[in-house]
């Protein structure tokens, strides 16, 4: 498996794992057909989710995912 496809794949598990968390600990604290019902679980998981990072050099492109928490960029390799 490629490293582009190991960090997409990494970033929608986690992404997905999030908004999931987040669906349910919102139906939890908003009513059910609420607006923020629906919007709260997405934006948050946008923003907590890692990023994909590419950076292209002389070998060619390298495939990382970077936090919010964290400076450290999570390389990933073929």
């Amino acid at each position: 498996m490629s490293a582009k496809m190991k960090m997409y794949l990494v970033y929608g598990v986690v992404f997905l794992a999030l908004f999931l968390g987040l669906w349910v600990l919102s139906g939890y604290m908003f009513e059910p057909d609420s607006t923020m019902r629906k919007l709260t679980p997405i934006v948050a998981s946008i923003i907590l989710s890692p990023k994909p990072h590419v950076v292209e050099t002389q070998s060619g492109r390298q495939y990382g995912l970077k936090s919010l928490f964290s400076k450290k960029i999570y390389w990933f390799k073929d």
